[in-house]
């Protein structure tokens, strides 16, 4: 049976606008402040942390966890609790961990079988791993959730054909403005995702590509590889002055093109329109920039209007994943529930063992012309007795269908106390 007392906190791109999810969108030395400020409040705790969604899994030692760890969410978001709370799901038992599962396979991704979310399940593991706030009962959770995932992309297609974010924004470009290979793009910022998005729109052709980054050296790199041009952190209005498509993807902590700035651009342009993507969580682009003239302006929702062949391939595997889901949950009740009776087990085999002992004793004083063969023999005897009467109980007690009746009824009948 998995710990009633497992629990998770949601906040993700299902539940919650993007103006709340920016807020929750926490850098490294955030999300270990976040960690420092969760400590103990959980007898485990593991964060998940990504672009488009932020969870806490724990195990609750009363009833308040929960709404003590809301209460450190909200006060990392800059809002109150019950205003956070709007947009949190929660899931506990069985159901927290299912939804882990399907995380991990891709599932619940804003773009299904989206590949990053398996590496950042990974990472927030290792990460409450280092903190020393992941015991053993979400250590086999998390590690069944990457065993998910693993399975999920290996054994079906929903990691396979187009289907990333990346994908999804070049895809969105092309429905907006069409004619790619008469287009000239711009990638502002060249994380993983600015990366993934400067392939993507290179492998449709796009006229011309450039891309820029705060850091000029990586800029250099992507735009060898890609037969692009780099533009200069400092020269990017001016590119922007002259190219059809811009998607932003950096990880500034706020926004780095605000209204007016983006006014000034647009007046330079004269009539001629620009699409802006805006990917990034936190926002890159000041969102009321929307009604500038000639600005059509697109954040990260609006991908999840984007469906490619890709997309539908990889919804066809669905099923088959979440029979995997199915197995990897069964997996980790049954760990559960052998965690959960070994203490049973234990104080079983330690009251047989007493009694056995407290016996052989009594009749070996009374058997004292008994050599030390015949000695052994009756050891052997009572040891095979032993192991014979426990047999069936253990293997009951082990059983993923018996029920807790099952192993309090052995705590009574053999006055056991189990840790």
């Amino acid at each position: 049976m998995i710990p009633p007392n497992l629990f998770l906190l949601s906040v993700n791109h299902r539940t919650a606008p993007l103006v709340v999810r920016e807020r929750l969108a926490l850098d490294a030395t955030e999300r270990r402040a976040l960690g420092e400020d969760l400590a103990g409040l959980a007898l485990e705790l593991v964060a998940l942390v990504t672009c488009n969604r932020t969870e806490v899994y724990g195990l609750a030692g009363d009833q308040r966890t929960p709404e003590r760890t809301l209460a450190v969410l909200a006060a990392h978001a800059g809002l109150a609790a019950p205003e956070l709370d709007r947009y949190v799901e929660r899931r506990v038992g069985e159901d927290a961990a299912r939804h882990l599962f399907r995380v991990a396979a891709g599932l619940d991704s804003m773009v299904v079988g989206e590949p990053q979310i398996l590496g950042q399940v990974r990472d927030a593991a290792a990460e409450a791993q280092a903190a020393g706030s992941m015991g053993p009962v979400l250590g086999r959770l998390f590690n069944l959730a990457v065993v998910a995932g693993k399975r999920a992309r290996n054994e079906t297609s929903i990691s396979r054909g187009a289907g990333s974010v990346s994908q999804a924004a070049v895809a969105l470009a092309a429905s907006l403005i069409g004619d790619l290979p008469r287009r000239r793009a711009l990638v502002v910022g060249l994380g993983e995702m600015g990366q993934l998005v400067a392939r993507n729109l290179a492998a449709r052709g796009v006229a011309d590509l450039a891309v820029c980054n705060r850091t000029e050296a990586r800029a250099r790199v992507v735009a060898e590889a890609l037969g692009g041009r780099v533009v200069r952190w400092e020269d990017l209005d001016a590119a922007l002055g002259v190219v059809d498509i811009a998607v932003t993807a950096t990880s500034a902590p706020g926004v780095v093109l605000d209204r007016d700035r983006l006014a000034g651009i647009m007046a330079a342009r004269g009539a001629r329109p620009l699409l802006v993507i805006d990917i990034a969580v936190p926002r890159d682009v000041d969102p009321t920039a929307v009604d500038l003239p000639g600005v059509q302006l697109r954040d990260v929702d609006a991908l999840q209007a984007i469906r490619t062949e890709g997309l539908r391939t990889r919804e066809e595997a669905i099923p088959t994943v979440d029979v995997i889901v199915d197995q990897q949950v069964d997996e980790f009740a049954a760990w559960c529930r052998a965690r959960a009776v070994l203490p049973v087990i234990r104080g079983l085999r330690e009251r047989v063992e007493a009694i056995r002992e407290q016996e052989v004793d009594k009749a070996l004083r009374r058997l004292g012309h008994l050599d030390e063969r015949d000695r052994e023999v009756v050891q052997a005897l009572s040891h095979g007795l032993a192991n014979k009467f426990l047999h069936r109980p253990v293997t009951r007690l082990k059983a993923p269908d018996v029920s807790d009746d099952y192993a309090r009824a052995l705590v009574e009948l053999f006055d056991l106390k189990p840790d």
